[in-house]
């Protein structure tokens, strides 16, 4: 059994990951970390040299090569993953999906000042993605609203996801 976590950049995927994966003594895994260590660059920079698609392209090997031999892991998905191609529906095949759901202003202070972060450099056109990707969010297996502390956001899914 994967738990995958998927939600906009910033709401905590990475952190509550290792924190569920070392509670359970389960494999973590990073989409965006295995994506820049194949490719030797970091995400900006392949969004910079080699464009979005191309990216976008590596997230669906990633699912295919990856995620697919996968047991026992959690699993950050980077922001977009789950929004293009078939990708939320394979991420749904091959572990519980869950939605950190948290509010477009909390996200802003999260990640102000942040350069690594491609898509956020122009403010409003990160909204707009915003708005557009919780629809593709929200088709996760359950929703979290991440105000707790990230234990217990981590709590919150422990309930859900062992409980299945």
């Amino acid at each position: 059994m994967n738990i995958i976590l998927v939600g906009f950049m910033g709401s905590g995927k990475t952190t509550i990951a290792r924190i569920l994966s070392q509670r359970h003594n389960m494999r973590f895994l990073d989409t965006d970390k295995l994506i820049e260590k194949k490719e030797r660059l970091t995400i900006s920079e392949i969004f910079d040299k080699k464009g979005e698609r191309y990216f976008r392209e590596l997230e669906r090997q990633v699912i295919d090569n990856e995620i697919s031999f996968c047991d026992n892991c959690v699993i950050a998905t980077g922001g977009g993953m789950p929004c293009f191609f078939d990708n939320m529906e394979k991420l749904k095949e091959r572990g519980w999906v869950v939605f950190l759901n948290l509010p477009f202003e909390e996200i802003l202070k999260r990640v102000k000042d942040n350069d690594k972060r491609p898509l956020f450099k122009d403010r409003q056109k990160a909204y707009q993605l915003y708005k557009e990707r919780l629809n593709c969010y929200k088709r996760a297996h359950f929703t979290i609203e991440v105000t707790d502390s990230k234990e217990g956001v981590a709590k919150k899914i422990e309930e859900l996801v062992f409980l299945q």
